[in-house]
């Protein structure tokens, strides 16, 4: 069984290809946690595999809660980081939770943008085309039951660099950067997919109930209307993996 946490799709398609060409299952950790499922019964011989996208250069707060929690065993567990550039230690903080025998990175396209300018349409396209080369090598070796790291973007100083920065994301995520423009339909999909539910509608418009979120940023880019922003993100576009059903 595959456990994948997505806001903006990267995560959903890296899990369904490699559930393709490894004839696996998959599972939302968002939905997991929503509904405290944290116990399963594998098949014989089939493998646990994760799917997580990197934030600052560790793993998201859900994803460590659902390790902690998690009730299934296999005889071959791996995991895929997936990022916009670096993993930096994630592999380190998720394996201390959760001893996973094999571990792989691979560059998705960056979705982060209260920092970046997302891609446009035709960078997209080619940074998933090499995605996709790189799914089908994870693949191999998840068939191959290969055991190591496979992971070869931690970039320099990968222990340094989550120390540095992931601490910023544990203490931050603060709701309050969040704002909503007069081009919001009130149409509540923000408030239904928010994994920590962090989200109400109040008035016609979402407002944003709890002090922190996962930061998954998947309200502010999956907005048909492009209403949420956060921070400085109004200028810098929109990204939802084009290849996955959200």
């Amino acid at each position: 069984m595959i456990f994948y946490f997505t806001g903006t799709g990267n995560s959903k398609y890296i899990a369904e290809k490699i559930a393709a060409g490894t004839h696996d299952r998959i599972a939302d950790i968002a939905d997991c946690v929503r509904n405290a499922h944290y116990s399963f019964e594998l098949n014989d011989g089939e493998p646990i595999g994760f799917v997580v996208p990197v934030y600052f250069f560790g793993i998201p707060m859900i994803v460590a809660e659902f390790l902690q929690k998690l009730e299934a065993s296999s005889s071959y567990t791996y995991a895929v980081l997936n990022c916009g550039e670096t993993t930096g230690n994630a592999e380190g903080m998720l394996r201390r939770i959760f001893p996973v025998q094999a571990m792989f990175g691979v560059m998705a396209v960056n979705n982060y943008n209260p920092m970046y300018q997302m891609a446009n349409t035709a960078q997209a396209k080619w940074q998933l085309q090499s995605t996709a080369q790189e799914i089908d090598k994870i693949i191999s070796h998840i068939n191959n039951r290969s055991t190591g790291s496979f992971n070869k973007i931690q970039g320099p100083l990968p222990t340094l660099a989550t120390l540095a920065l992931y601490p910023m994301y544990k203490h931050g995520r603060k709701t309050r950067k969040f704002s909503v423009n007069d081009n919001c339909t009130g149409c509540g999909l923000c408030e239904r997919i928010c994994p920590r539910r962090a989200i109400a509608l109040q008035d016609g418009k979402p407002a944003w109930i709890i002090p922190q979120c996962e930061l998954c940023l998947g309200c502010l880019n999956r907005c048909p209307a492009q209403a949420i922003n956060y921070g400085q993100s109004a200028s810098k576009g929109r990204y939802v993996n084009p290849l996955t059903k959200l």
